[in-house]
């Protein structure tokens, strides 16, 4: 028999069950966010700012939902330590569980179904992808269960008002509450007069049913629509579509495009169905807060309903392998670990082209790109996500950073903060662009701001120094490779926001009056990426002009092979090859002309397991590459 606690009427075995689940569910949530998503976490962090002056806090208080998103840029910081951060956000989430439970008074017999809000709060942040490079409101990875959090507590403060207080109770808070937590001090209001009706239904008393059920709940209605309405003026920077919604990431969208749809069936179904399952638990108040009479059929629903949320999960957490092999890697260049950005890149078995620049701008770092360049799986992967994504929005200003664009990185820097605000990570492109072309005015500018977070002053310290003293630059490791490739005119011309093409196209024929080894090498690899014989030729030469090589990397002499033999005007027998590339690229050509006739994509799985390694391969197998 069960033990009954003396407090309530709870066995003590149903309230141990339920704490061990709720226990055991914040310890997986945990690790997976700390281990498996913990690029994605220090990439989100990057994406944010915390400043802690007055200014920040004035700024942050100029829109709706202001406080919100305050909060949320503050605990946002925290993920620069990811097992911190996500600790944090579980944290909260177990408070979601607990404050459901007191807000709709739902009893331990019915516990199970008080974890799907927390649970479809979850989802809103795992199933993200690359929507953490477009939502431009602050904090977001918290502002949902912030706001949620928020709005329980109101809910359960208002339960303990008198009935006779309820309407002046939500006036009060939906006209206090709005600007300081927008959307969520709406409809937790509406949640209110749903729990008014629902009880005063239940009373029996048409007086009450009249005065305290549709009363409230039309009072909350009206002041769900005209509360921001009133405080817009105040508000005059944010339009006036976004005034009811405020709180709520949100994106512009034409409403008539398949992108559109895509947003609203992905992004929002965790929204949605969060604030629907509050809306039947304030439907149900006190139903909840009895004994199960049939406990059996009870736990069954229970449990169908958490299995159903935790697929839902499931289903919604963004898996993508490309993804996240793009933030490991940001990650590992971040902190100058060139082998492990290229080694990441052979986790997919076809990548993304910000993967490619990735390994490539690694295996140059390395001096590895002659011999490894083509050992790794290429290709161009379709960006997995609703809205056309954009390298100057992702990966884009790492790259023209490494290979010498600094104002291209810092023009992208201005412009992506224009449209979305500043961020860590953009101060930090602009800090590093700007030091490395000589403008130390504005690299103090920008580390001024860095000064004023708390995990990136030293760092912001440390560039401050370099430009005191400008002739200590050369002498730092990381920026050997942005220097040596940063010896011809950074003018900024037209890249419509095509990084790789116009890297592709602006490096490999503008290596005609330099001479960097570096830069030529680098020109010599978009040309073999670009299928360019003519280019190859040239900028083979040059490659050669400034080098001393006692043996040519493999990959440059399969190219020379194939390039020579597709064009028998040129004449490089004086180039010593290998003799064993060169039995291996008889017994290429040998198998090509065994199936010759065959479209390409037939042929390849005959070449892949004993040529997939070539440049061979790439030139004949890997087609249709879409520069972005």
């Amino acid at each position: 028999m069960d033990v009954i606690d003396s407090k309530s009427t709870t066995p003590r075995s149903v309230t141990k069950v339920n704490r061990l689940l709720l226990a055991a569910i914040c310890v997986v949530v945990w690790a997976l966010l700390a281990f498996y998503e913990q690029a994605q976490l220090l990439r989100i962090e990057a994406q944010s700012l915390f400043l802690y002056d007055d200014l920040f806090f004035i700024n942050s208080m100029k829109v709706p939902a202001g406080m919100l998103g305050y909060i949320g840029c503050f605990l946002t910081q925290f993920l620069y330590y990811p097992a911190l951060g996500a600790a944090i956000f579980v944290a909260l989430l177990a408070v979601v569980y607990l404050l459901t439970r007191k807000a709709f008074r739902i009893s331990a017999h019915y516990a199970m179904v008080a974890m799907l809000p927390m649970l479809l709060l979850l989802a809103t942040n795992t199933q993200l992808g690359y929507w953490i490079y477009y939502i431009k409101h602050p904090g977001y990875w918290f502002v949902a269960t912030l706001g949620t959090i928020v709005g329980l507590l109101a809910i359960w403060l208002f339960n303990r008002a008198s009935y006779k207080l309820h309407i002046p109770v939500i006036i009060v808070w939906t006209i206090v509450g709005y600007p300081l937590f927008g959307f969520y001090a709406l409809f937790s209001a509406l949640c209110m007069a749903v729990i008014a009706l629902s009880m005063a239904i239940r009373n029996g008393n048409r007086k009450r049913l009249i005065f305290d059920g549709f009363a409230v709940l039309l009072v909350a209605i009206v002041l769900a629509f005209e509360v921001p309405v009133f405080w817009y003026d105040y508000y005059n920077a944010v339009a006036i579509e976004n005034i009811h919604t405020a709180g709520l990431p949100t994106y512009h969208w034409d409403i008539t495009s398949d992108a559109f749809i895509q947003s609203i069936y992905f992004y929002w179904a965790p929204f949605a169905l969060l604030f629907l399952v509050q809306l039947v638990f304030a439907a149900l108040y006190n139903k909840l807060s009895g004994t199960c009479k049939d406990s059996k059929k009870g736990l069954a629903v229970q449990i169908l309903l958490l299995a159903s949320a935790v697929l839902f999960c499931y289903f919604y957490w963004y898996k993508n392998t490309n993804f996240r092999i793009e933030n490991k890697q940001d990650a590992a260049m971040w902190r100058g670990d060139w082998k492990s950005v290229a080694e990441y890149a052979r986790d997919t078995e076809l990548p993304s082209r910000q993967i490619v620049l990735n390994r490539n701008i690694a295996l140059l770092n390395t001096g590895e790109a002659g011999e490894k360049m083509f050992t790794f799986p290429d290709g161009s992967a379709d960006i997995d996500a609703p809205m056309a994504v954009h390298l100057t929005h992702t990966g884009g200003l790492m790259s023209y950073w490494c290979f010498g664009k600094f104002n291209f990185c810092y023009r992208w820097c201005v412009e992506n903060a224009v449209e979305r605000g500043w961020t860590v990570e953009y101060l930090k492109h602009a800090v590093r662009s700007m030091l490395l072309n000589g403008e130390y005015t504005l690299v103090k500018r920008y580390t001024n701001i860095l000064k004023h977070t708390l995990f990136h002053r030293e760092w912001a310290e440390r560039y401050e120094r370099l430009a005191d003293k400008p002739e200590a630059i050369a002498k730092v490791a990381e920026f050997k490779l942005p220097l040596s490739m940063a010896v011809y005119a950074d003018a900024l011309d037209v890249d419509e926001s095509f990084v790789e093409a116009y890297l592709l196209n602006n490096i490999a024929t503008g290596a005609t009056l330099v001479h960097s080894p570096t830069f030529s090498e680098a020109a010599l690899m978009f040309s073999l990426t670009r299928k360019d014989t003519r280019g190859f030729w040239s900028n083979l030469n040059r490659y050669l002009y400034n080098r001393q090589l006692r043996r040519l990397p493999t990959h440059y002499q399969e190219a020379i092979l194939l390039f020579s033999n597709l064009d028998k005007s040129v004449d490089a027998s004086r180039i010593p090859i290998d003799e064993s590339i060169k039995n291996r690229f008889r017994a290429f050509m040998s198998r090509v002309s065994k199936y010759k006739g065959q479209k390409e994509e037939e042929m390849a799985p005959h070449f892949k397991q004993d040529f997939g390694n070539t440049y061979w391969y790439f030139y004949f197998f890997v087609r249709k590459i879409k520069t972005n």
